[in-house]
């Protein structure tokens, strides 16, 4: 019997929660601190906005608009809407599909909201983190485990048909449940397989391409090694779009399964591990042997979101964003704040973090609130300009 699990952290910072299906990482969710949900301005799909219309394309017969994640958004024009915007106007929106590599969100107008702000931004309802996070990606779990108290009480009054425990320890849920470490994986461009060989993940400007690399792995019989890598490289796709958040235009190339009864073993298996995609469809073989399918496109990728292009020669890698960097010093000191109640702690800052910290400045009151103020900051220009070390003083 198949066992679901959502586990929920609240920090201060930030609120992420991970899927555990059979022991097994499936799907990550990233969100606001509590009490920050409306601060949360992440175009995903279904959210309502306030956008201000910036410009009117005649020929593409669509405006761009501006709803305050800096990326112009796409809003396409019909008889319907095409009378209430105009350049300049505020209106209501909402998304149909986030923003994907630099392009801003995909809208739909509301003709029927109340606009209660003067500039672009999200509109109400904000749903309490802890609750979004079980809409995104908690539906049908048997259990939900969470270390926030008042947290574990909004879920329970809300009427959320699970198991909710509240559990603390001195370390934090996402490594009880090892859900840290596969969340390092999925920033790794090449995802091993079981039995030999790995996939190779390139998230690209129309799609994303999965390659099957066999590398040097040999057998007395290579069409049934090639059936049973190609068997696991099926799942291991699955699963790795769904961890990565991948959407759109999803390509792989498997190894050729030559003879009838293993080709049909082969896509028996491919189409239930499909069917682990929530909303997979437009599944198609191509002449040359590709295969190829959708996936719904409802947020950004862990990719797209959490890292940014780096500047390299002769070509360009990726890092973490300056948000990753700090939210990730700030859950760091905070669980050891919490594991180790007597410490007080150093924390070094390189010189674009210890910048880009001072910003947010109210994670750190709120660590002195819950913990006191037992710890320090200092930017040290030793650091590499978006990294961080902690230290016991």
């Amino acid at each position: 019997m198949s066992t679901r699990t959502l586990i929920i952290e609240c920090g201060v910072a930030e609120t992420r929660a991970a899927l555990i299906e059979n022991g097994e990482t499936r799907r990550f969710w990233f969100g606001p601190a509590r009490g920050d949900e409306a601060e949360d301005i992440a175009p995903r799909a279904g959210r309502r906005f306030a956008g201000r219309v910036r410009v009117i394309d005649r020929s593409l017969n669509a405006a761009f608009v501006d709803v305050g994640d800096g990326l112009d958004a796409y809003l396409p024009l019909n008889k319907t809407n095409q009378p209430h915007v105009t350049e300049g106007a505020l209106i209501g929106v909402v998304v149909k599909s986030p923003p994907r590599q630099g392009k801003g969100a995909v809208l739909k107008y509301l003709d029927d909201v109340d606009i209660d702000r003067e500039a672009p931004g999200r509109l109400a309802p904000f749903h309490d983190a802890a609750i979004e996070a079980t809409i995104a990606i908690g539906e049908g779990v048997e259990e939900i485990t969470i270390d926030d108290g008042k947290a574990s009480a909004v879920l329970k009054a809300s009427g959320v048909m699970a198991n909710i425990s509240y559990e603390q320890h001195s370390v934090a849920l996402f490594e009880v449940y090892d859900a840290e470490s596969v969340l390092e994986t999925a920033f790794d461009r090449n995802a091993p397989l079981s039995g030999g060989g790995n996939l190779v993940i390139d998230e690209v400007q129309a799609l994303t391409a999965i390659d099957v690399d066999t590398g040097a792995l040999s057998a007395s019989s290579p069409s049934r090694l090639r059936e049973k890598i190609a068997i696991a490289a099926a799942y291991e796709a699955a699963r790795q779009v769904c961890l990565r958040n991948i959407g759109g235009h999803i390509v792989i190339d498997f190894p050729s399964v030559s003879g009838k009864p293993a080709s049909a073993r082969f896509k028996e298996e491919l189409h239930k591990a499909m069917a682990r995609i929530d909303g997979a469809g437009a599944s198609s073989f191509s002449k040359s042997g590709l295969f190829s399918f959708t996936a719904p496109h409802y947020a950004q990728s862990v990719q797209e979101r959490f890292t940014d292009t780096a500047p390299a020669a002769p070509s360009s890698g990726r890092r973490f964003t300056l948000d990753w960097q700090a939210k990730s010093a700030i859950r760091s000191l905070e669980h050891r704040l919490r594991a180790a109640p007597r410490a007080v702690l150093h924390v070094r800052l390189g010189l674009s973090l210890h910048d880009y910290m001072k910003v947010c400045g109210t994670w750190f009151d709120r660590l002195r609130e819950r913990y006191g103020a037992r710890f320090d900051s200092v930017a040290d220009n030793k650091i590499e300009e978006r990294g961080f070390e902690l230290s016991e003083q």
